[in-house]
Protein backbone atom coordinates (compact mmCIF):
# COMPACT_ATOMS: atom_id res chain seq x y z
CA UNK A 1 0.00 0.00 0.00
CA UNK A 2 1.22 2.92 -0.70
CA UNK A 3 -0.07 6.87 -0.32
CA UNK A 4 0.57 9.11 -2.99
CA UNK A 5 2.44 12.26 -2.42
CA UNK A 6 0.50 15.43 -2.26
CA UNK A 7 -2.96 13.37 -2.96
CA UNK A 8 -5.50 11.74 -0.88
CA UNK A 9 -5.06 8.76 -2.62
CA UNK A 10 -3.98 5.14 -2.32
CA UNK A 11 -2.35 3.07 -4.90
CA UNK A 12 -2.43 -0.88 -4.03
CA UNK A 13 -1.65 -3.99 -6.51
CA UNK A 14 -2.43 -1.28 -9.63
CA UNK A 15 -5.33 0.06 -8.25
CA UNK A 16 -5.88 3.25 -7.44
CA UNK A 17 -8.29 3.89 -4.38
CA UNK A 18 -9.76 7.20 -3.61
CA UNK A 19 -13.16 8.36 -2.00
CA UNK A 20 -15.37 11.05 -1.78
CA UNK A 21 -15.03 12.65 -5.40
CA UNK A 22 -18.86 14.23 -4.92
CA UNK A 23 -19.17 15.49 -8.68
CA UNK A 24 -21.98 16.98 -9.61
CA UNK A 25 -21.67 19.53 -7.05
CA UNK A 26 -22.35 22.68 -9.28
CA UNK A 27 -26.09 23.09 -8.42
CA UNK A 28 -25.02 23.22 -4.69
CA UNK A 29 -22.42 25.84 -5.71
CA UNK A 30 -24.54 27.68 -7.78
CA UNK A 31 -27.05 28.05 -4.78
CA UNK A 32 -24.69 29.90 -2.72
CA UNK A 33 -23.39 32.06 -5.76
CA UNK A 34 -20.61 30.70 -7.17
CA UNK A 35 -20.41 29.47 -10.75
CA UNK A 36 -18.03 27.34 -11.45
CA UNK A 37 -19.02 24.67 -14.12
CA UNK A 38 -15.98 23.32 -14.67
CA UNK A 39 -15.26 22.31 -10.60
CA UNK A 40 -16.57 18.92 -11.53
CA UNK A 41 -14.30 18.19 -14.71
CA UNK A 42 -10.98 19.63 -12.55
CA UNK A 43 -11.84 16.61 -10.29
CA UNK A 44 -11.87 14.19 -13.62
CA UNK A 45 -8.85 15.61 -14.32
CA UNK A 46 -6.71 15.05 -11.30
CA UNK A 47 -7.97 11.69 -11.17
CA UNK A 48 -7.24 11.00 -15.18
CA UNK A 49 -3.37 12.69 -14.19
CA UNK A 50 -3.31 10.33 -11.41
CA UNK A 51 -4.39 6.81 -13.22
CA UNK A 52 -1.30 8.36 -16.06
CA UNK A 53 1.08 8.95 -13.69
CA UNK A 54 0.81 5.64 -11.69
CA UNK A 55 0.12 3.69 -14.27
CA UNK A 56 -3.01 1.77 -12.43
CA UNK A 57 -5.26 -0.71 -14.61
CA UNK A 58 -8.40 -0.24 -11.66
CA UNK A 59 -9.97 2.61 -10.12
CA UNK A 60 -11.63 2.40 -6.56
CA UNK A 61 -13.87 4.45 -5.61
CA UNK A 62 -14.97 4.52 -1.85
CA UNK A 63 -18.65 5.78 -2.15
CA UNK A 64 -20.10 9.38 -2.06
CA UNK A 65 -18.92 9.57 -6.20
CA UNK A 66 -22.08 12.06 -6.51
CA UNK A 67 -23.48 15.11 -4.47
CA UNK A 68 -26.80 14.57 -5.07
CA UNK A 69 -28.16 11.54 -2.97
CA UNK A 70 -31.29 10.07 -4.73
CA UNK A 71 -30.15 10.75 -8.90
CA UNK A 72 -27.73 10.10 -11.62
CA UNK A 73 -27.25 13.74 -12.84
CA UNK A 74 -25.65 13.76 -16.55
CA UNK A 75 -22.63 15.11 -15.53
CA UNK A 76 -21.51 12.67 -13.22
CA UNK A 77 -22.91 10.19 -15.53
CA UNK A 78 -20.49 11.20 -18.51
CA UNK A 79 -17.78 11.97 -16.15
CA UNK A 80 -17.93 8.01 -15.22
CA UNK A 81 -18.31 7.11 -18.55
CA UNK A 82 -15.17 8.81 -19.34
CA UNK A 83 -13.24 7.31 -16.46
CA UNK A 84 -14.80 3.89 -17.46
CA UNK A 85 -13.12 4.31 -20.60
CA UNK A 86 -9.32 4.46 -18.96
CA UNK A 87 -9.78 1.69 -16.75
CA UNK A 88 -11.85 -0.91 -14.61
CA UNK A 89 -13.97 1.20 -12.39
CA UNK A 90 -15.30 -0.27 -9.30
CA UNK A 91 -17.42 2.00 -6.60
CA UNK A 92 -18.20 1.08 -3.39
CA UNK A 93 -21.63 2.49 -2.47
CA UNK A 94 -21.75 5.54 -0.21
CA UNK A 95 -24.90 6.99 1.46
CA UNK A 96 -24.86 9.51 -1.52
CA UNK A 97 -24.94 7.31 -4.34
CA UNK A 98 -28.44 5.98 -4.87
CA UNK A 99 -29.29 5.40 -8.67
CA UNK A 100 -25.79 4.61 -9.29
CA UNK A 101 -26.79 1.22 -11.59
CA UNK A 102 -26.23 1.77 -14.65
CA UNK A 103 -23.29 3.95 -14.98
CA UNK A 104 -21.17 1.12 -16.39
CA UNK A 105 -19.00 0.41 -13.29
CA UNK A 106 -18.66 -2.32 -11.37
CA UNK A 107 -20.76 -1.41 -8.13
CA UNK A 108 -19.81 -2.95 -4.80
CA UNK A 109 -22.11 -2.92 -1.75
CA UNK A 110 -21.35 -0.43 1.37
CA UNK A 111 -19.78 -3.47 3.38
CA UNK A 112 -16.83 -3.34 0.93
CA UNK A 113 -14.82 -5.79 -0.42
CA UNK A 114 -11.22 -6.87 -0.03
CA UNK A 115 -8.17 -6.28 -2.59
CA UNK A 116 -4.94 -6.96 -1.72
CA UNK A 117 -4.40 -6.89 2.19
CA UNK A 118 -6.91 -3.94 2.44
CA UNK A 119 -10.55 -4.10 3.22
CA UNK A 120 -12.29 -1.24 1.46
CA UNK A 121 -15.93 0.46 2.93
CA UNK A 122 -17.64 3.43 2.58
CA UNK A 123 -17.40 3.78 6.36
CA UNK A 124 -21.30 5.10 6.72
CA UNK A 125 -22.36 0.89 7.61
CA UNK A 126 -20.84 -1.78 9.19
CA UNK A 127 -18.05 -3.33 7.43
CA UNK A 128 -18.43 -6.83 6.31
CA UNK A 129 -16.49 -10.08 8.06
CA UNK A 130 -14.14 -10.16 5.22
CA UNK A 131 -13.38 -6.46 5.54
CA UNK A 132 -12.58 -6.61 9.38
CA UNK A 133 -10.48 -9.71 8.51
CA UNK A 134 -8.01 -7.77 6.16
CA UNK A 135 -4.74 -6.49 7.91
CA UNK A 136 -5.76 -2.09 7.00
CA UNK A 137 -9.53 -1.41 6.74
CA UNK A 138 -9.59 1.95 4.71
CA UNK A 139 -12.51 3.94 5.19
CA UNK A 140 -13.93 7.37 3.17
CA UNK A 141 -16.77 8.96 4.50
CA UNK A 142 -15.59 10.91 7.45
CA UNK A 143 -13.56 13.74 5.57
CA UNK A 144 -10.62 14.16 8.01
CA UNK A 145 -8.96 17.95 8.45
CA UNK A 146 -7.52 19.31 11.08
CA UNK A 147 -7.70 22.83 12.32
CA UNK A 148 -4.42 24.36 12.82
CA UNK A 149 -3.16 28.16 14.25
CA UNK A 150 -0.26 29.27 13.06
CA UNK A 151 2.22 31.77 15.60
CA UNK A 152 -0.16 34.66 14.32
CA UNK A 153 -2.90 33.14 15.58
CA UNK A 154 -4.98 32.23 11.80
CA UNK A 155 -6.01 29.34 11.70
CA UNK A 156 -7.02 27.49 8.92
CA UNK A 157 -7.47 23.44 8.28
CA UNK A 158 -6.16 21.07 5.46
CA UNK A 159 -6.87 17.19 4.51
CA UNK A 160 -5.07 14.55 6.92
CA UNK A 161 -4.86 10.85 6.69
CA UNK A 162 -5.28 9.25 9.92
CA UNK A 163 -4.56 5.64 10.80
CA UNK A 164 -5.65 4.20 14.52
CA UNK A 165 -4.90 0.62 16.26
CA UNK A 166 -7.72 -1.53 16.82
CA UNK A 167 -9.21 -2.20 20.14
CA UNK A 168 -9.47 -5.68 20.63
CA UNK A 169 -12.47 -5.76 22.79
CA UNK A 170 -15.08 -3.16 21.27
CA UNK A 171 -14.28 -5.12 17.75
CA UNK A 172 -15.12 -8.25 19.79
CA UNK A 173 -18.71 -6.67 21.00
CA UNK A 174 -19.79 -7.06 17.00
CA UNK A 175 -17.47 -9.89 15.20
CA UNK A 176 -16.76 -12.82 15.79
CA UNK A 177 -13.83 -13.07 13.44
CA UNK A 178 -11.44 -10.27 13.08
CA UNK A 179 -7.95 -9.87 12.50
CA UNK A 180 -6.24 -8.82 15.92
CA UNK A 181 -4.05 -6.58 14.60
CA UNK A 182 -5.96 -4.43 11.77
CA UNK A 183 -5.20 -0.80 11.43
CA UNK A 184 -7.86 1.86 10.30
CA UNK A 185 -6.78 4.07 7.41
CA UNK A 186 -9.38 7.34 7.50
CA UNK A 187 -9.29 8.47 3.61
CA UNK A 188 -9.35 12.30 2.97
CA UNK A 189 -11.61 13.20 0.75
CA UNK A 190 -10.59 13.65 -2.45
CA UNK A 191 -13.17 16.40 -3.39
CA UNK A 192 -11.15 19.84 -1.92
CA UNK A 193 -14.63 21.27 -0.95
CA UNK A 194 -15.83 18.24 1.15
CA UNK A 195 -14.06 17.80 4.93
CA UNK A 196 -14.40 18.74 8.42
CA UNK A 197 -12.39 19.39 11.36
CA UNK A 198 -12.58 16.15 13.29
CA UNK A 199 -14.27 14.83 15.78
CA UNK A 200 -14.12 10.84 17.06
CA UNK A 201 -18.13 11.28 17.70
CA UNK A 202 -21.24 12.67 15.88
CA UNK A 203 -23.64 11.33 13.40
CA UNK A 204 -21.48 11.39 10.35
CA UNK A 205 -18.99 8.96 11.79
CA UNK A 206 -20.85 5.58 11.01
CA UNK A 207 -20.75 2.91 13.46
CA UNK A 208 -17.14 2.14 13.55
CA UNK A 209 -15.95 4.96 14.92
CA UNK A 210 -19.57 5.67 17.15
CA UNK A 211 -19.25 2.37 19.04
CA UNK A 212 -15.04 2.32 19.19
CA UNK A 213 -13.50 -0.41 17.30
CA UNK A 214 -10.72 1.72 17.06
CA UNK A 215 -8.03 4.06 19.55
CA UNK A 216 -9.08 6.92 17.70
CA UNK A 217 -7.52 9.35 20.30
CA UNK A 218 -4.00 7.52 19.63
CA UNK A 219 -4.54 8.00 15.75
CA UNK A 220 -1.58 9.16 13.92
CA UNK A 221 -2.45 11.89 11.94
CA UNK A 222 -0.12 12.10 8.61
CA UNK A 223 -0.54 15.80 6.24
CA UNK A 224 -0.99 14.61 2.82
CA UNK A 225 2.93 15.12 2.34
CA UNK A 226 3.96 12.42 4.42
CA UNK A 227 4.64 14.27 7.46
CA UNK A 228 3.65 13.20 10.67
CA UNK A 229 2.24 15.61 13.27
CA UNK A 230 1.12 13.79 16.05
CA UNK A 231 -1.33 11.62 17.87
CA UNK A 232 -4.88 12.92 17.58
CA UNK A 233 -5.31 13.42 21.49
CA UNK A 234 -2.37 15.63 21.86
CA UNK A 235 -2.87 18.02 18.72
CA UNK A 236 -6.78 18.16 18.50
CA UNK A 237 -9.06 21.49 19.76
Amino acid sequence: MRFLYNAPAILHRKALIIGDTHFGMEDKLRQEGIFDEEFSQRIFSRIKGLLAQTKAEKLIILGDVKEKITVLDPNTADILAKLGLLCELIIVRGNHDGGIEGCGARIVPSDGFVHGKLGLVHGHGWPSEECMNAEYLVSAHQHPQLSLTDRSGRRHSEPVWMIAEPDPEGIAAHYKAFNKKIKLVLMPAFNPLVGASFTASGAHMGPLLSNNLFKMDAAAIYRLDGTLLGELKDIKG
